[in-house]
């Protein structure tokens, strides 16, 4: 994660984001990161405020001061937390804890919120302690364009997610394939292309500036403003048009539109046709299903289409449950709600963990 993207997490949207908590954490990241790539020595099991932070024989003072702490280096939370407990968390010339006045309640908010965050299941991908084996850079990027799969199409489920999880999770992997791509040559550009989807689009770059996606923002907003140069295109997909931030939906150059019956949203997508075409969305009410407006310049002229209907066996998971065919059923039984309550509190999940364990 960036420096950024590990603030937005550790200090919320419900914290107040004083620079000071953000100097916080950027400072004990770069440490953790700098003590990673062998440039500084580490700081002890138990130091205090006076403890300075030593450089590795041959490491001159530019070396530290050029070090870039959003490198995707991996490092110890371990030792991230040491650095600001013991080193930002104690006075000055003083082995004494820092008084609440001073500024120690700043640092005992980030640790509780860290306490938090390590404790919450859903996080162990990202507040894990390092381990050897855990994956390394080339092998988290292969799960997205490597060879492990034989399918050219990953789908990445965050739908779950809370909010405060789901946001940094989308801007890091945003970010991730931005930089694989700025960092090929243009030879390896053209032969490997990326489209990046990002369905429910007004989650994920929403129009109002949810606090939550200001990462998220910032790193989708990038694939659609340079991203064609590198050989990362965006796709939006959304049902709510006027929800997705207006600078994102100006960077698209093809649209396939289906029906719209609310006027926010006709008059949102009004404003980014071209004015020849404008007058389109007056149609986009009396669409039918799968009927579709196709324009841009991945179409040769502007078309209303009629998109394939899929047999059952080759219809996506997420597909639309029919209401009708599922309410001529018997009601659910106790037994099946019980089944679905055990797999809800992860008692399921328990009794697997103890038989692998046995």
């Amino acid at each position: 994660m960036s420096s950024d993207e590990l603030r937005s997490l550790i200090i919320g949207k419900t914290e107040f984001e004083a620079t000071s908590q953000n100097n916080i954490i950027y400072e004990a990241l770069s440490y953790a990161r700098m003590l990673q790539a062998g440039l500084v020595k580490n700081i002890g099991t138990e130091p205090n405020g006076n403890a300075k932070i030593e450089k590795e024989d041959g490491i001159s003072d530019i070396d530290l001061l050029m070090f870039d702490r959003d490198k995707p280096l991996q490092f110890n939370f371990s030792e991230f937390e040491k650095h600001i407990d013991k080193i930002q968390g104690r006075q000055k010339d003083k082995n004494t804890d820092l008084s609440a006045s001073a500024g120690r309640d700043k640092i005992d908010s980030i640790l509780k919120k860290l306490r938090i965050l390590k404790a919450n299941p859903q996080l162990n991908f990202i507040m894990d302690e390092l381990k050897d084996n855990l994956p390394t850079l080339e092998i988290v990027l292969s799960q997205f364009v490597g060879e492990n799969n034989e399918k050219n199409l990953r789908i990445i489920d965050i739908s779950g997610l809370p909010n405060e999880v789901a946001g940094p999770l989308t801007a890091l992997i945003a970010r991730l394939l931005f930089q694989y791509k700025l960092w090929q040559t243009k030879e390896e550009r053209k032969s490997d292309p990326i489209l990046f989807v990002c369905e429910e689009a007004h989650r994920y770059v929403p129009n109002h500036g949810e606090a939550q996606y200001k990462e998220a923002q910032e790193a989708v907003r990038r694939i659609a403003k340079e991203g064609r140069k590198y050989g990362i295109g965006l796709m939006l997909v959304s049902q709510r048009p006027s929800d997705v931030e207006s600078t994102v939906l100006s960077q698209c150059n093809s649209w396939l539109i289906l029906r719209l019956t609310n006027s926010n949203d006709q008059q949102h997508v009004a404003k980014f046709l071209p004015d020849s075409l404008a007058g389109l969305t007056s149609m986009l009410s009396a669409l039918t299903r799968r009927e579709a407006l196709f324009v841009g310049e991945a179409a040769a002229l502007p078309s209303r289409i009629r998109i394939n209907k899929l047999p059952i066996e080759k219809l996506p998971d997420s597909h639309d449950i029919s209401f009708v065919e599922g309410w001529i059923n018997k009601p659910t039984t106790t037994e099946k709600l019980k089944a679905i309550t055990d797999k809800w509190t992860g008692q399921v999940d328990s009794a697997v963990r103890d038989v692998s364990n046995k």
